[in-house]
Formats: structure tokens, C-alpha cells, sequence
């Protein structure tokens, strides 16, 4: 008995599928209890606690593409916005 290769590929997204969702639940699951957010959790928020508290240069780097996104509406309003970043 043969197993093809596309069953093979599939079971290996399934696999990779649960392990990303569980990766991420313990986070957020751990963001909560480490915050003591109140019962029941929300898991939206506990997702955004632990983003912001493990991944700060995630959260830095979003923030500065919507600035840049918004950078010709701004201009349009007559301010001028310029970002520079600074290496240490």
C-alpha cells in the first residue's frame, strides 16, 4: 500500500496548522494569566497583550506603516509628516 504525496503534503499542513494554532493559543493563554485579565478571558485581548509584550518590534513596525500609508492624506491636510529612525 502506497501513501500518495499530496496526502502526505496535507497531512503535513494539518500538522502545521495544529501546531501554529497551539503555539499561539498557549501565548495569548499565557499573556492572560500573566496580565490577570478578567474572567472570562478575551482572547483578543490576551492575543494583543502578549503581540505587544513578546514582539514589541512587530507592534513598532505596523505602527509605522500606517503612518507612512497615511503620509499623502496628511499632505493633502498641509501637515508634513517625516519618519527617520536611528540605529543604536
Amino acid at each position: 500500500m502506497t501513501v500518495n504525496n499530496e496526502v502526505i503534503k496535507e497531512w503535513l499542513l494539518m500538522y502545521r496548522w495544529l501546531i501554529l494554532s497551539l503555539t499561539a493559543y498557549l501565548l495569548a493563554h499565557w499573556s492572560y494569566l500573566q496580565t490577570q485579565l478578567p474572567l472570562p478571558p478575551d482572547w483578543g485581548q490576551a492575543a494583543q497583550t502578549a503581540l505587544e509584550s513578546l514582539f514589541p518590534n512587530i507592534v513598532v513596525s505596523l505602527i509605522l506603516l500606517s503612518v507612512q500609508r497615511l503620509i499623502p492624506l496628511a499632505r493633502s491636510c498641509g501637515f508634513d509628516i517625516s519618519i527617520s529612525r536611528c540605529k543604536m
